[in-house]
């Protein structure tokens, strides 16, 4: 089913584990981003009430906070779509537990179908968790991977030993670190990264993946370190455009 080529302002909102991220689109295209790292109400609509969006649609990686979805629901005069299980969808969901599959997983899924339709491609989602998934071309969510992001990793790192300390990102990352705070940096970003590669890899052996996408907050930087090796896109809107394409998929 074609979207609705229609000029309206459409509000996606995605609630992460760690970031509640606002994406406002005019027409098709991503107008204004908002991030939050708390989901106080009364801040994000200040922001809300200011763009005046028309319609829009959200979705939570884990437990839905009511009262936002009911401000949003009455901000946008019932003009929004919350997806759950039982949302229409615009592709299969080819998954043996369809009951535990995270819908910030399927949203993402239906943003690559969006943007690269008739392709089999490999969707990373680079957050506190990591998520590997391939999407066919028929087009069908096929399942993928799931593991711990960069902070996660940094963090079991410090707490699960006794001498190591806890690092962040921003340093040099060396292909072999010449010091502990290099060695651990290089370990866990570069790791990450030679990780994304080989499943690709793999991906694309065994399901035809003709393509590699990132999104999330980490994505940039693990784009970087993996573009020297295979093309990888980095579409940071991935998880609003698909919000996008399922609610025009659903005609609300």
């Amino acid at each position: 089913m074609a979207d609705k080529e229609i000029k309206r302002r459409f509000l996606a909102v995605d609630q992460g584990n760690s970031l509640l991220k606002l994406t406002l689109f005019e027409g098709d295209e991503p107008w204004e981003v908002g991030r939050f790292s708390s989901s106080s109400i009364e801040e994000i609509f200040s922001v809300v009430e200011g763009w005046k969006p028309d319609c829009g649609a959200f979705c939570s990686v884990g437990r839905i906070d009511s009262r936002l979805v009911e401000s949003l629901r009455l901000a946008l005069d019932g003009r929004l779509l919350v997806l759950s299980r039982s949302t229409k969808l615009p592709l299969a969901i080819d998954y043996s537990t369809p009951s535990t599959l995270g819908l910030d997983r399927i949203a993402l899924a239906a943003g690559a179908v969006r943007l690269y339709p008739g392709e089999t491609v490999a969707v990373v989602d680079a957050g506190t968790a990591v998520t590997l998934d391939v999407v066919d071309s028929s087009p069908a969510f096929r399942g993928g991977r799931i593991t711990a992001g960069i902070r996660l990793r940094f963090e079991a790192l410090n707490r699960r030993t006794s001498a190591l300390p806890l690092l962040d990102a921003d340093g040099p990352m060396p292909m072999a670190g010449d010091s502990t705070a290099t060695a651990i940096r290089s370990g866990v970003v570069l790791g990450l990264a030679d990780e994304i590669t080989e499943t690709f890899r793999q991906y694309k052996e065994k399901f035809g993946c003709t393509r590699l996408i990132l999104t999330g907050g980490d994505a940039a930087l693990l784009s970087a370190c993996i573009n020297s090796r295979i093309p990888a896109d980095h579409v940071p809107d991935l998880m609003a455009r698909g919000l996008l394409y399922i609610y025009n998929y659903n005609e609300i």
